[in-house]
């Protein structure tokens, strides 16, 4: 029977590889459609999550409810259905219109990926059923080990091996034949096990305990669900903070999977008073680097760089879920009801995942989920320890040992809780949507200031004196790389320009605009533009004297339409500034993004690009786009200057003619502080680094490569 059982793992693992396979892949097709939110990403999982579970409940009926010799074929036939839907990338026709993105994403997965997932889904728990009655003597719970693996293989292979090599289309007819392949082998296993006839005398296999007790049907969905919004809540973090890439999409739901391998793969390798201390340890480790940051001896342990950072949230995320998984093995019951514990697991983490998909963005001002999802999994270890203690927390010592627990963890729960709910002296207005959370800050003093913050970046900052209202700050003073441009752009004597600027924030650069100048400001975020505008917090765009024009949608779909519709803008400036904290927003970044850019400019325009970031050094790959387009770069940068309201930022400035790039150098060197430094400088990079640097496009981008050892901003 040696090759039945090796057949039956290889259709499990093929079915969890391409369920895994699948999601970065859709993923990253419809990302640039929706401004690069990490909501997207969110999205996708909160329906991922009840495809997974519409998958078990369709496996449950099906081996509950048909007889055993009917399965099969039922399967089947749904099978050669969804091969009606293939290839599962959605086409153009579904590119965003006026209705809400969230909905928009979850009918396009619906029509696209849906039936495929849900069959692939339901295999894995269907394969266990009937191995059980080809082969009655064996566990059928490592084929659940099999499955997670399966899954954690298919998630690793996209960004190490797929997304480099192959373009999304090859990537889909790929995916498409490995579906149809997968589908014969699961039949052939089903074929085997209704041909089976078991020995009277086989002893069939029973789990450790037989009973389901009352309150297990609850934990088995509860412990899931936690730990589907802690690795949710971690996601969000780390896409928010660092980057919406496939890698950092994978890596938590990669740890996720690598606890359910490990969990149910075998019953030595979870150790209740090991894994319990370690993730004390691990969340008292996340609430001190929250409350206290990089500060003195310290550093090291709190640094803020973004290896530090992941790996404080991973940590966190992988030992949580050790402990909410293993507590979840132990509850496992005997195979008569193995499709109702999957179907009760799916069940959690489908509500896990619309919960953080789609609730929490609704009540929620902030990003509640994590300590939310951290300290339910705690409840339910404590609820489940004191139904079945064992080794150290059992006997004399549980009471003391799990008040010691539960001291320590709801304790550092609470704080880095507290540090994330606490309202922000001089906060006027909080707002959370699709693509993150708004806060319109002021701060009193000499000179009060009101100002936007988007995730951990400032989107802008006006003064409220009179004499500083109309002056442009931040990083859009006069002393940066952009204020250089505008002001050789939009001089007294100079003709009316055409400015574009990409990213809204607060319209700060809309105080260079003069009488017929035109400004036109491309926002995907319809609240940015509500506060910016309308909510009388910041004046820029009412004060200004220019003509001013907002698009609202993301602003690459926009170029293109215009582009298409009426031949380009030409712009004698572009401005490309759309971080959300220090997140990428990778598909304004690729060479068809900047043949976009190349396309609306004048003959003589320029295209100016933010790139201050604490982690990532985008100079090099901007300035190789540039030269992809027929655009020379001269990078400026500009030290802080408060006096002149200006603070430390980087752009690369391009342009076709080198030599105007050379007279905005000479300028940028009469810049100086009062001892007489300068204050801003411009350089070319040397055309070894440019031609070295990756060239990225809608089929491929890598921006971990470019992370920087330590946080910085320049």
């Amino acid at each position: 029977m040696l090759p039945l059982f090796w057949l039956f793992v290889a259709s499990v693992l093929a079915s969890a590889f391409l369920i895994f396979n699948v999601q970065p892949m859709v993923g990253k097709h419809i990302l640039p459609w929706f401004g690069g939110a990490p909501s997207v990403w969110m999205t996708c999982l909160a329906f991922y999550q009840t495809a997974l579970f519409v998958g078990y409940a369709y496996a449950y009926f099906l081996a509950a409810r048909i007889p055993p010799r009917v399965q099969p074929a039922i399967h089947g036939l749904l099978f050669l259905a969804s091969l009606a839907v293939l290839p599962v990338l959605p086409g153009p026709e579904w590119k965003p219109d006026s209705s809400s993105a969230t909905l928009r994403i979850l009918a396009m997965l619906s029509a696209n990926v849906a039936l495929p997932f849900v069959l692939l889904a339901a295999t894995g728990p269907l394969l266990q059923v009937w191995f059980a009655r080809a082969l009655p003597g064996r566990s059928p719970y490592p084929l659940y080990a099999v499955s997670n693996l399966g899954s954690l293989l298919g998630l690793l292979s996209y960004p190490l091996l797929v997304e480099p090599n192959l373009g999304l289309s090859l990537q889909s007819r790929v995916w498409s034949s490995s579906f149809a392949a997968t589908g014969l082998a699961m039949l052939a296993c089903a074929a085997w096990a209704v041909r089976s006839d078991p020995s009277p005398s086989a002893r069939p296999w029973s789990a450790p305990r037989h009973g389901v007790q009352r309150g297990d049907v609850a934990l088995w969905i509860l412990f899931p669900a936690s730990a589907v919004v802690m690795f949710m809540g971690v996601t969000n973090h780390l896409c928010l903070d660092i980057a919406s890439v496939p890698f950092l999409w994978i890596v938590p739901l990669a740890l996720y999977l690598v606890t359910l391998v490990l969990c149910f793969a075998s019953e030595r390798i979870y150790r209740r008073s090991v894994f319990v201390t370690l993730a004390v340890a691990s969340l008292a480790w996340l609430a001190a680097a929250a409350a206290f940051g990089p500060q003195g001896r310290l550093g090291l342990v709190f640094a803020d760089s973004a290896f530090a950072t992941a790996v404080r949230y991973c940590a966190a995320l992988f030992l949580g879920c050790m402990v909410a998984h293993g507590e979840l093995h132990r509850l496992r019951p005997g195979p008569a009801r193995l499709t109702a514990f999957y179907l009760c697991i799916a069940g959690g983490g489908a509500l896990g995942g619309l919960f953080v998909g789609l609730l929490a963005p609704r009540i929620f001002d902030a990003y509640h989920e994590l300590p939310l999802g951290i300290a339910s999994c705690w409840v339910l270890a404590l609820v489940a320890v004191c139904r079945a203690p064992s080794g150290v927390f059992a006997g004399g010592l549980r009471t003391a040992a799990w008040a010691g627990v539960a001291v320590v963890t709801f304790g550092a729960a609470g704080a880095y809780a507290f540090r994330a709910v606490q309202a922000v002296p001089g906060t006027l207005a909080v707002e959370r949507n699709f693509f993150g959370i708004l806060r319109v800050i002021e701060t009193p003093g000499n000179t009060p200031f009101v100002v936007l913050r988007h995730g951990t970046t400032r989107h802008g900052l006006q003064y409220k004196s009179p004499a500083l209202r109309q002056r442009p700050t931040s990083y859009y003073g006069q002393t940066t790389g952009i204020g250089l441009v505008l002001a050789e752009r939009t001089r007294a004597a100079a003709a009316p320009a055409r400015i574009g600027v990409i990213g809204l924030g607060i319209g700060t650069l809309a105080a260079y605009g003069r009488e017929q100048d035109q400004f036109v400001f491309y926002e995907i975020d319809s609240q940015v533009v509500r506060i910016a505008r309308d909510s009388g917090a910041f004046s820029y765009l009412a004060d200004s004297p220019a003509e001013i024009e907002i698009v609202t949608g993301d602003a690459r779909l926009s170029l293109e339409a215009e582009l298409e519709r009426d031949g380009g803008r030409e712009f004698d400036v572009l401005v490309v500034d759309a971080f959300t904290s220090d997140s990428v927003p990778m598909h304004l970044l690729t060479a068809e993004a900047f043949r976009t850019y190349a396309a609306h400019l004048a003959d003589e325009g320029v295209l100016a690009v933010h790139v201050s970031n604490r982690y990532f050094d985008l100079t090099a790959p901007v300035a190789r786009l540039g030269r992809e387009v027929g655009l020379d770069a001269f990078v400026v940068v500009n030290q802080g200057a408060p006096q002149r309201l200006a603070e430390a930022a980087r752009w690369v400035v391009l342009a076709r003619d080198p030599d105007y790039l050379e007279i905005l150098a000479a300028k940028a060197a009469r810049f100086a502080n009062r001892a007489g430094r300068p204050l801003m400088y411009a350089f070319r990079l040397a055309p070894e680094v440019v031609a070295a640097a990756p060239l990225w496009t809608d089929d491929f981008s890598n921006v971990l490569t470019l992370m920087r050892g330590s946080p910085g901003l320049l």
